[in-house]
């Protein structure tokens, strides 16, 4: 009488092992490629200020590195009081939600401490603004100009940026309108 062998036991959790292996692999080398072979991302090109601003970002491009530190001293006084300001202000917006929040609500609420909100933030920009004229009449005529020549060159950057933004923005609406319309 033969004796029938059985089969060796299957061991599945040795396939499965193999089968994650090559999984995990497979995105490894899917990631690194994939990084390798794209197309870098185009570095954000947004200006920094908004408008013609005469913040002391603007003055430190414009003016030698000899008078930054000068700049840096006037920044950090302007900035004192800034804290509490932002507080305050920070409050008047809670005020704003509590009004949004209100039942029954009440819209004569809701515009007061809109306005009460608009109004400190102009408080708080005015004397800045104070702060800032104060800076500018430290400087020479030369040193004023060239701040005024980067100001006003931040401000036309921006204003490029925005329009062009706003071409892509048209041109992507046309071309899926386009695809739409087909």
């Amino acid at each position: 009488m033969t004796e029938t062998q059985a089969p060796a036991p299957r061991r599945r959790w040795v396939a499965l092992a193999l089968l994650a292996s090559l999984a995990v692999n497979l995105f490894l080398v899917g990631l690194v490629g994939g990084q390798f072979f794209a197309d870098p991302e185009p570095e954000q090109t947004r200006p920094q200020s908004r408008g013609y601003s005469l913040n002391p970002r603007i003055a430190m491009q414009a003016l030698p590195e000899a008078r930054h530190e000068e700049i840096r001293a006037f920044w950090e006084q302007s900035r004192g009081g800034m804290r509490r300001d932002w507080r305050a202000i920070g409050e008047l917006r809670r005020e704003i939600d509590a009004a949004v929040r209100a039942t029954p609500f009440d819209i004569e609420a809701l515009r007061a401490a809109q306005q009460r909100e608009v109004a400190a933030r102009g408080e708080m920009r005015d004397g800045f603004n104070d702060r800032i004229a104060a800076f500018m009449a430290t400087l020479s005529d030369a040193e004023r100009t060239a701040v005024a020549d980067v100001a006003l060159a931040r401000m036309e950057e921006q204003s490029e940026y925005w329009r062009e933004r706003r071409r892509k923005r048209q041109a992507e609406r046309a071309e899926r309108a386009a695809a739409t319309a087909e």
